[in-house]
């Protein structure tokens, strides 16, 4: 709902280095438009990231999804572009591991696949501690198909979880 908020106030929304190319009928059923999306492909992580900054620092997009796994030194300054426009959402998506890594975001989860959904552990945020995960419904026939295979074949799950990308 976020996504789609941001495009209908006319906002692009940036994919930026995404492993995938964007699913422009997935992205439709979830209220973004495919003229709303802005898919920039990086040629290395430095230009993901400097892409990434100079949108946020314009504040050009409603909202900004990004995939990298950087170091501290380029968070910082993420988060700092971020915040001086605060018009823009920002998502950062990285590796499961990064978990442990620090991280100046003030909030951080790390999602799983789940029956009929996704589970979502709260890694950081502000306030006390979230010691059991939310599971949030996702009603879309793809993701309840997707699960179901996976599900229905026990031993391919697990090689599935490690090979999968976890957000966080």
């Amino acid at each position: 709902p976020a996504l789609a908020r941001t495009v209908s106030a006319r906002r692009p929304l940036a994919l930026v280095a995404p492993p995938q190319s964007p699913h422009a009928s997935a992205l439709a059923g979830l209220g973004v438009p495919a003229d709303a999306l802005l898919w920039l492909r990086a040629g290395s992580r430095t230009d993901a990231l400097w892409a990434a900054e100079q949108a946020l620092k314009t504040g050009c997009c409603g909202a900004l999804l990004l995939w990298q796994d950087a170091r501290p030194d380029a968070l910082r300054r993420l988060h700092l572009a971020a915040a001086r426009t605060g018009d823009t959402l920002f998502v950062m998506l990285r590796p499961l591991p990064a978990a442990r890594q620090p991280s100046p975001a003030v909030l951080r989860v790390a999602l799983h696949p789940a029956p009929g959904g996704v589970s979502v552990d709260i890694v950081k945020r502000r306030g006390p501690a979230r010691g059991e995960p939310l599971v949030l419904d996702l009603p879309s026939p793809i993701v309840e198909s997707r699960y179901a295979r996976l599900a229905r074949h026990p031993s391919a799950a697990p090689a599935a979880r490690r090979v999968r990308p976890a957000a966080v």
